[in-house]
């Protein structure tokens, strides 16, 4: 493969890059060529049109028709709208998501969150946004400026009354109400184990991909690197203790996908946590991913590390350390609205609860 050097244009780069990231060129409305976003952007470009949504939520702006409508050149009858920091945040957040949602088929990977579907159904059919955001902010009659104008605040307004609806909130509160599902669901695993086994060996290790090789990670490839990862559980010796596990998977801007694992060893056959972390690690990062993951051994200096520690040895008579497990818990299962929109798919899961002992038991009140 050729690499560019230090002799290459700017648009050899960026001719370079559009290979790399699976882009397309194309023109924006000042007629420019750009790089048309892969999927990567457009995940980024989703995340921050929801928090611009949130923040002009929070403040409630109209626009101000005395300031924007402008006579188009000196003398002329024709008018245009002016530059205007709120104007010009609405016409990029329609550009954008309609782009998305409606006139492409970007949109058909992610659930576009409450405040993007509710915007959508306020603006989505804006003449206006739709000409200006995709071709040019258009020339118009004094009387027709005026009436634009009040167009928009008119949809502003609808918008902003609807995030005010009870349906509104209960969207907002479905990704609490999975979390707070996801973290009893985490806590009946353990439960389930303590009344099976005496003692646990945790061990949590976080999965990630290189920096170079973020960009292109998409949720298909890591959602296949998790599979490959968890049929190893039962054919690699690595996992021959294995009790139990749960995964949590995450995206961020920077980091992009990537997976919170926590598994629940046999406590008197596993005793070396923090090498057998190092070892899971490793797999993901050298034999799955063939050199694109990252790993963070989370059992190492985890003493020194975490307020309440849970990885390693966990008794069941040790309270301290079952409430640190408990506190992971919570963390591990705490709302991600980013991953809430850009998978359509499950992103956590546990496996399957132990089955309870039958019958009387008589002695010890553990298997083990």
């Amino acid at each position: 493969m050729d690499y560019p050097n230090d002799t290459w244009s700017d648009d050899d780069m960026l001719a370079w890059l559009s290979i790399q990231h699976d882009g397309e060129w194309t023109t924006n409305a000042l007629g420019e060529t750009i790089l048309y976003p892969a999927n990567h952007y457009w995940r980024q470009d989703l995340v921050q049109t929801d928090q611009q949504l949130k923040a002009l939520i929070d403040s409630k702006p109209m626009l101000c028709r005395e300031r924007l409508v402008r006579p188009a050149a000196f003398g002329s009858e024709a008018v245009v709208l002016a530059t205007d920091p709120l104007l010009d945040t609405v016409t990029t957040l329609y550009t954008v998501l309609v782009g998305m949602f409606v006139k492409t088929e970007i949109g058909q990977h992610y659930k576009p969150s409450p405040y993007v579907k509710r915007f959508l159904q306020a603006f989505g059919n804006c003449a206006y946004l739709n000409e200006a955001g995709f071709h040019q902010p258009p020339t118009l009659s004094h009387e027709v400026a005026e009436q634009v104008v009040d167009e928009l605040n008119q949809r502003l307004a609808a918008w902003y009354q609807s995030t005010q609806q009870p349906d509104f909130t209960r969207e907002c509160y479905r990704n609490r109400r999975n979390s707070q599902a996801n973290c009893q669901s985490l806590h009946k695993l353990i439960d389930g184990l303590f009344k099976r086994h005496s003692r646990l060996m945790v061990l949590r290790v976080d999965l990630a991909y290189t920096e170079f090789d973020t960009p292109y990670i998409d949720y298909e490839t890591a959602r296949y690197h998790r599979e490959q990862l968890c049929y190893a559980f039962s054919h690699n010796p690595l996992f021959d203790d294995l009790l139990g596990y749960t995964w949590k998977l995450e995206w961020q801007p920077k980091k992009g996908f990537h997976y919170h694992f926590m598994f629940f060893f046999d406590g008197h056959q596993c005793r070396d946590d923090v090498n057998r972390s190092r070892l899971i690690g490793e797999l993901w990062a050298r034999s799955i991913t063939g050199g694109q993951g990252l790993y963070y051994n989370c059992n190492l200096d985890a003493d020194q590390r975490y307020r309440y520690n849970a990885m390693g040895l966990v008794d069941y008579y040790d309270f301290e350390k079952q409430r640190g497990l408990y506190e992971l818990a919570k963390y591990l299962t705490k709302v991600d609205e980013y991953a809430a929109m850009l998978v359509k798919d499950r992103t956590f899961q546990t496996s399957w609860m132990p089955t309870p002992p039958s019958g009387p038991r008589l002695g010890r009140p553990r298997q083990q």
